[in-house]
């Protein structure tokens, strides 16, 4: 007696007992999917007395992920539909300005169906002071009283948007709000240039939620009446170097 042959699951593979061509009465066929996909079925089949197998082939169906929710104050983009989020698609989230992510960036969907790691949060900039937490946000802002070092220390090690630090201009100066050294989200720096010189470029600088800074960093360029001084002041120097020169000579003359 002789069972019907099995078809080859699509991302998938089948292994029987008897390696003859007939399936015989007895022989058994294990059935597996590639990674990202999963079984829909038994995952094994016994071919009876009857020549009939004693149940149904099975198929490979690619494993999905649940559907993301957005954050609060936030988004997310993937790179599939909700109802196609399978095996490796990604998703990447962003908060609105003013709120930074508590979590990763970007999730992954894995082979067992789950996403790679936990959706992340937005929220808001964390400040400590003393053993006090503020939590900031555009909205609101709570006071966080830590009890233990430990929770102080999670508290403070919140990352926090950060820019390039900037530098003062050649011929200027820069003025923070949040102190010198200290380039996060909403830092707002101020510059201005000497007496006699120009500043070419943002008087204001400010951190954005992106970790950029508003504008190009301004630098002081001489003012058109520091010129008009300057070659003044050297059209005078030749005239009265000439006029020495010309005494001099008189004086030798005579």
């Amino acid at each position: 007696v002789t069972c019907p042959a099995l078809e080859m699951p699509t991302h998938g593979a089948v292994n029987c007992s008897h390696p003859s061509v007939e399936l015989t009465w007895g022989t058994t066929c294990e059935f597996t999917c590639e990674e990202g996909f999963a079984l829909t079925g038994p995952a094994t089949l016994q071919c009876g007395s009857s020549g009939a197998w004693d149940r149904q082939q099975p198929s490979c169906a690619a494993v999905r992920c649940e559907a993301v929710t957005w954050p609060e104050e936030g988004f997310v983009t993937c790179d599939h539909a909700p109802a196609d989020l399978t095996y490796r698609s990604r998703c990447d989230f962003r908060c609105s300005e003013g709120y930074v992510l508590d979590g990763p960036s970007s999730i992954e969907c894995t082979a067992r169906g789950q996403w790679s790691e936990p959706i992340p949060k937005c929220k808001g900039k964390i400040y400590c002071i003393g053993k006090y937490g503020f939590l900031v946000t555009v909205k609101h802002t709570e006071i966080l009283i830590p009890i233990g070092s430990w929770l102080q220390t999670k508290l403070c090690a919140v990352s926090l948007v950060q820019c390039e630090p900037l530098s003062s201009p050649e011929k200027g100066s820069m003025d923070c709000v949040h102190g010198a050294g200290n380039f996060t989200y909403s830092t707002a720096c101020h510059f201005s240039c000497l007496e006699g010189w120009r500043l070419n470029g943002s008087h204001v600088l400010e951190c954005s939620h992106s970790g950029n800074w508003s504008a190009s960093l301004p630098t002081c360029e001489a003012s058109e009446q520091v010129s008009y001084v300057s070659v003044g002041i050297a059209a005078t120097s030749t005239s009265l170097l000439s006029t020495a020169l010309f005494l001099l000579w008189l004086a030798r003359r005579f």
